[in-house]
This record gives C-alpha cells, structure tokens and sequence, in this order.
C-alpha cells in the first residue's frame, strides 16, 4: 500500500521532525517548517501536506500546509506581510528553523529570536515560542461516542517583544492558521449564540449561501472552490469553531483557550479603510479557489500592550480530530453541538441501508446535556 501523504512527509524529512503519538494517531512538529503541526488518524492524513514545497522549500513562499503560527495583522496599515503593495512572507517566520528546548514524548517548546517589519518600516524585535502538548483524551462532548480514533493537542503560541515598540507604531498578535484539503464535503462551522450577529464580513466579498444559521451556530461551505473569508467577533463568546467530512466521518474542532484581555484587531489581508480597530475577531475562516484547493480554520489571540507599549502576544489553542464508528453517531454530536442539523448523508456511499443503533437515539433524546 501507497504511503499517505503524512508518512511519506515523515520519510521526507526523517530526523528534522518530533513525532508524538497515541494507540490510534500520530502527529509532528516541524522546527524547520514554520514549527508547523501534521496529523494522522488510522493512516488517514488530516491536514493539507503541499510534498513538492517539503522536498523543495527555497522558494519565496513554501506553503507547507498543516497546522501554522504566525504573526497578525498580515495586511492593512501595520502588516506583516507586505513590502509596500507587495505580498510577502518574511524569511524569519517561514524559512528561519526554530531551536527545539525542552522536549518529551507528549511534548516540546520551540524558540526562536526573530526582527520583524511591519508595513510601515517599524521593527519589531521578538522571542518567538511554540509550546505544543498531546492531550490524552478527548473533550468531554466526544467521549460518549464511538470513535475510530481521535487526536488532541494543544499549542501555546507567544511573541515576547524585546525592544521599545510604540502600539502607534506597530501591533502583533499570535495567529495560527490549520490548513486542510477541501472538498464538497468539507462544511465548517461555529457554535456560538446568536450567531446573526457574530460574524465578521469585513474580509472578501460575502459568502452568500455558503453562510447556513442554525440553532446554536453556523455553517460556511468550505469547498476550496471560491475564496473567501470571515472572522468571528471576539465579543461574540463563541466557543469553538470546526469542520465535519462526511466522506471520512471526520470532525475537527479548534478551541481559543486564550486568557481574556488585551488588544484585539483587524488581523486580515484586507482593505481597512476604518483602521486597525475596524476589526477585532477571536475565530476566522478562510475558503480558497480551486488553485490551492484548501480551507483553513484559524485561532487569533490579541495585543498585550503596557500603557502605550506594545508587549507581546500568548494565544492558547486545542485541537481535536475525531473519527465517528459510524454516520449516525456524527449526525448526533452535530445536532448536540449546533441544534438540529442535516447532514446530506444521502449523498454519501455505504450508509444508505444502515439502520441507526440505538445509542444514537439515546444521543439524541439527549442533545443538550453534557
């Protein structure tokens, strides 16, 4: 059999990665990839693995894919990623190998001291870390179900700022962007209350009917067809986001455990006519065209500013992978998480003539209570 995708990534970069695993899954962390975190579940591949930029990444952007941190704003007045009206990735996030520091079986910290320049030529000296550590169970919300196999860990994302930086002058925050193939069966989501008012448009043009509300959150088509892009506004509350892959009975849901505080603000590649506050999102989103072929489920932290100085950043993340025993267990824990949702599951091979077992109808008398 063919290796996936994530073992032949494995194979390609051999001792250079930190490989941390469960009696079901595995996953890697990348030092010299962006510190960038890969998954598996049952030999499935969870995240988009780009191969060719693996095997060759002197280029001026290597998408690796996988799990990524990086530096907000990207664009608008203070971003990162522009050299005047020229998108770019700074050598020093994407190409400059992290130090691996203190390091175990279930988990490991990288470092590295980076200069960043924003777009308006501010410097902006910083400790950059990643803390990563593998969960050993699933959340509560997963555990009465019958899974396959799961994977959970969690990153500590922090920049340290290291010289006098003036928040007039620049901002950053801890951003990381999860990175996964999409399909049309790729839906992501949100569980958030009153979640009319919790999105964020101000990005690309509007999703129109990509958009579906329900009960207790949304969904967003996220089939790597048309680019777009939305936030999630911090004061919203929303618990987490996630996507759902009726083809591999897959569920991911991504937690900001972040502390509550500081400074939130437009992180996006957009247009801000209104200035950096015009923005001040927890969760995104982003859908792209069919040239990249991905989605992304991002986690945005804010600014720790003293007085008018600019701090640094500590963004807490979970994630979790899960893959259902059956279709019917994932239609329960859907309707638990975001109210009655129907999932096309006519549509889907090899499930049309199962009869649901009966802890699915126990699940579902139940929604609601944890």
């Amino acid at each position: 059999m063919a290796a996936n995708k994530f073992q032949e990534l494995v194979r390609i970069k051999k001792d250079a990665v930190l490989v941390f695993q469960n009696e079901e899954a595995a996953c890697v962390l990348c030092p010299d990839m962006g510190g960038r975190v890969f998954g598996e579940i049952g030999g499935h591949s969870l995240h988009r693995i780009d191969l060719n930029a693996a095997l060759h990444p002197d280029q001026p952007f290597a998408n690796f894919g996988g799990g990524n941190f990086w530096p907000a704003p990207e664009g608008g007045k203070f971003g990162f990623n522009y050299r005047v009206n020229e998108w770019y990735v700074q050598p020093c996030i994407n190409a400059e190998p992290f130090q691996v520091g203190a390091h175990n079986a279930r988990a490991a910290v990288l470092q590295k001291q980076i200069a960043l320049v924003n777009r308006v030529g501010t410097k902006v000296e910083t400790r950059m870390q990643r803390a990563f550590r593998l969960i050993s169970k699933p959340p509560l919300g997963l555990q009465r179900y019958h899974l396959e196999g799961f994977l959970s860990y969690q990153t500590t994302d922090t920049f340290t700022v290291l010289n006098r930086v003036p928040v007039d002058a620049a901002l950053l925050a801890s951003w990381t962007l999860e990175q996964f193939e999409g399909t049309d069966q790729t839906i992501s989501f949100c569980a958030v209350v009153h979640p009319e008012q919790a999105i964020n448009f101000d990005f690309y043009e509007h999703p129109g009917e990509r958009i579906a509300y329900v009960p207790q959150g949304f969904t967003y088509k996220t089939d790597a067809r048309r680019k777009g892009q939305i936030g999630i506004r911090q004061a919203a509350g929303a618990r987490f986001i996630g996507f759902y892959d009726l083809s591999r009975r897959l569920v991911c849901l991504r937690e900001n455990c972040s502390i509550a505080g500081g400074l939130y603000f437009n992180i996006a590649d957009n247009d801000q006519p209104q200035g950096p506050a015009s923005a001040a999102d927890n969760y995104s989103i982003f859908n792209s065209d069919a040239d990249m072929g991905a989605f992304e489920l991002e986690t945005i932290s804010s600014a720790q500013v003293e007085q008018k100085w600019l701090k640094g950043s500590e963004l807490i993340s979970i994630t979790t992978f899960a893959i259902f025993a059956n279709l019917y267990d994932l239609q329960g824990f859907m309707d638990e998480t975001l109210g009655k949702v129907e999932l096309p599951m006519k549509k889907t091979p090899n499930i049309q003539h199962q009869a649901p077992p009966e802890r699915f109808a126990q699940a579902s008398r139940t929604s609601n209570k944890d």
